[in-house]
């Protein structure tokens, strides 16, 4: 038997019932008190994700973000838009909890939310439309030897991270099911057969819609725009896109 918290949480977690909305993101990778077996823990982990996604924006978000929509409402500094996501997301999957698996969230809201950089990312890897060299770097800056100077140039438009629209409940459950691990695990020593036992994996993932928004002059943060929400329709964001994960539609500009 593995103690995964404080004495002092121990009790509160084993209780089965909080006595508060805890904060989702230390929920996710503090909450589970202690942790045994393989085929124990599986269930455990499912429970603990069972349990995750009952959870409801705080009030505390809610205010939260009315006043970053509010605070971004100035057109001659920030572009901003909702988009919607067409199924689930993916996004900053880590293995540093318990459940050996996780999701990006707000630090201090504990909220799904997606980060500027990778905001930033999926804008430039739609960028190749654009033939003038100096109006990418603008945009996205460059990296080292990328052109002939030696400094790094990060740009002039600011990616802020996307929040989570609070409608509904923020997480969803998912499952993997892995039907060769010993293939997977051992390359070239043990070969797949129909007769191996799927094994399945819970995950975390979220839905809904994220506000995004841009900040820099007003002609340069439109184009940005533009491309991030080209990118999001065509490529999308996120882990596992190639199963339909992570595509996005435009819902206000």
């Amino acid at each position: 038997m593995i103690q995964l918290c404080r004495n002092a949480l121990k009790e509160v977690l084993e209780a089965g019932v909080l006595p508060y909305q805890p904060h989702p993101g230390l929920f996710l990778s503090k909450g589970i008190a202690e942790i045994s077996g393989e085929e124990a823990a599986g269930d455990l982990k499912q429970d603990h994700i069972r349990k995750l996604c009952s959870m409801e924006p705080s009030d505390l978000y809610k205010n939260a973000f009315s006043r970053w929509k509010k605070a971004t409402q100035d057109r001659s500094r920030f572009t901003a838009f909702e988009a919607a996501c067409e199924g689930r997301l993916y996004i900053g999957t880590t293995r540093d909890c318990p459940l050996e698996t996780g999701i990006t969230v707000h630090h201090t809201y504990g909220m799904p939310m997606i980060p500027g950089s990778s905001v930033k990312g999926i804008g430039r890897s739609q960028s190749g439309c654009i033939q003038n060299a100096d109006v990418v770097e603008y945009l996205f800056g460059n990296d080292w030897g990328e052109t002939d100077e030696t400094a790094v140039i990060s740009g002039g438009i600011v990616y802020h991270d996307a929040w989570w629209v609070p409608e509904g409940k923020p997480f969803v459950s998912e499952i993997i099911t892995v039907h060769h691990q010993n293939y997977y695990t051992q390359a070239g020593e043990v070969e797949a057969t129909d007769f191996d036992s799927p094994i399945p994996a819970p995950q975390i993932a979220t839905s809904g819609k994220f506000y995004f928004v841009i900040e820099g002059p007003p002609a340069w943060a439109e184009l940005a725009r533009h491309l991030i929400q080209q990118a999001l329709a065509d490529r999308g964001i996120g882990g596992k896109r190639s199963s339909g994960y992570g595509y996005w539609k435009v819902l206000m500009t």
